[in-house]
This record gives C-alpha cells, sequence and structure tokens, in this order.
C-alpha cells in the first residue's frame, strides 16, 4: 500500500510539503513502513522566517523501519472498504491537495485513485506519520496533564497517547489516591482537535507547577498554562476545552 500527498499549489512555503507513507507485507518484526516527508520552495526564505513560523532549517524526514502490529488490523479494515476514483493530477485547482493511495485489495488486484472515505485516510497518514516520529525517536509520545487545585484539594489527570502503540492511558490522581484506565484509540482525534482548538500565551505561562487555586493545563513541555489567563480563542472553543478536561477527571 501507499499514500502520496503533497500540498496544494497556492499553499506557500514553508508549509508547502509533500510525502509519501509505503506499507508492506507484516513480518514477524511488525508491520514494514517507508516514510518520506520533504517541504518545498524554502530557497526564497530565509532561515529566521522558516524558525518563525515554528519550523526548523531542515524539516525533511526519511525512515525505513517497523510499527508495532496494533496498526495491521486497523489499515486493513479501512482498505476493506475503500472505494478509489481515478482522477488526473494536471485537472487539479490550484487551491486543492494532492491525495492518491494505491492499495491491493483482495479479490480485485492494485488500484490507484482518491479515496472516497479520504478524511478517514488523512487522518490515517496523520497518525502513521506520528507513530513513526515516535518510533523512530523524532518525537515523545503526546501528554497532557490537567490539574485542578481548589480549596486545598488536588486533582490531577495525565493523558498519555502512544501513537506507536495506538494506546492512550489515563493517570488521574486525587486525595493520594491514583487510578489509571486504557481510553479507546478513537477518543484521541477530539481530545487532541480540543486542546489545539485554541492557542496558548507562552508569555502568561507558568514555568513551575502551580501551588496556587486555579485550573492549569501543560503540554508535555515545562510550561504550565492557566485555563482563565493564558488560553487564547473563541467562546466556543475555549468552553469545549474546559469541559473535555473536565471529563478527563470523572470515573472512569
Amino acid at each position: 500500500m501507499e499514500i502520496r500527498y503533497q500540498t496544494a499549489l497556492v499553499v506557500p512555503p514553508p508549509y508547502a510539503h509533500f510525502f509519501t507513507i509505503t506499507l508492506r507485507t507484516r513480518s514477524e518484526k511488525g508491520l514494514p513502513v517507508d516514510l518520506t516527508m520533504t517541504y518545498t520552495d524554502r530557497e526564497e526564505l530565509e532561515e529566521d522566517e522558516i524558525v518563525g513560523e515554528g519550523f526548523t532549517g531542515d524539516d525533511d524526514y526519511e525512515w525505513s523501519g517497523y510499527l508495532p502490529a496494533a496498526w495491521q488490523q486497523p489499515i486493513e479494515n479501512l482498505i476493506q472498504k475503500t472505494q478509489l476514483k481515478p482522477f488526473k493530477e494536471e485537472e487539479l485547482p490550484e487551491n486543492q491537495d494532492y491525495f492518491q493511495v494505491e492499495i491491493d485489495k483482495k479479490g480485485a488486484g492494485k488500484q490507484a485513485g482518491s479515496p472516497l472515505h479520504r478524511a478517514e485516510w488523512q487522518f490515517l497518514s496523520q497518525e502513521l506519520i506520528q507513530a513513526v516520529y515516535e518510533v523512530s525517536g523524532k518525537e515523545k509520545p503526546f501528554e497532557a496533564t490537567y490539574l485542578d487545585i481548589a480549596s486545598g484539594n488536588r486533582t490531577e489527570a495525565s493523558l498519555r497517547a502512544s501513537f506507536g502503540r495506538r494506546e492512550v492511558r489515563l493517570d488521574t490522581r486525587q486525595n493520594q489516591q491514583t487510578h489509571s484506565v486504557t481510553l479507546p484509540w478513537k477518543e484521541v482525534r477530539s481530545i487532541m482537535e480540543t486542546i489545539y482548538g485554541v492557542d496558548y500565551n507562552p508569555e502568561g505561562a507558568l514555568v513551575n507547577p502551580p501551588r496556587k487555586p486555579g485550573r492549569y493545563l501543560n503540554l508535555g513541555t515545562p510550561e504550565w498554562f492557566d485555563l482563565s489567563t493564558a488560553v487564547l480563542g473563541d467562546e466556543g472553543a475555549v468552553r469545549k476545552l474546559h469541559q473535555v478536561l473536565t471529563r478527563l477527571v470523572l470515573p472512569h
């Protein structure tokens, strides 16, 4: 199976990029994966412009290795329900991404085209890229810790999502008691979309674990964000963030 993607022609650098993900037959070592990620047209930018947008001077990446077997079944399930429609690259509008999947479907042989379930395939692609970054050591698993301090009580919920293992673990601590549970993997998408659906003001962040009453969020870095002052976004997105974080500390 192969997934090929390229941002639309109207996407400027340093965001413009393309990637190819190749998956081969599973072996005893796991699921063989090849990833090539290439950013384009950056020669027209100064390095400080690229860094200022949250990138580095060299974000291109290539990796070949194995992902855990937990990836095999979700991919097979998506392949079996996928229908592909042919398209011509030269006919794509300038504002449309290039996205093509080539699969070897049982009983139908090799097929290539744009999947009708495009959103699912694009999300799977991002999950695969994140899994590769994690397994290769380029990035750490996703981590978020929610802290609620009120009237002498301290409630903490720590979420850790491993894309490599497709596993989500939630640890809650309250009144010196700890409870751990594994959440369904399907919850990762909505939780992360909510957390990153707002902006966080770095100037209002705390560099040490909070002690004063309040509600705080940590995203795996030294900074703690006070949810009452350091979260920026429209009212609906901020309210949804509060709701999601509050649910994390409820019994599961």
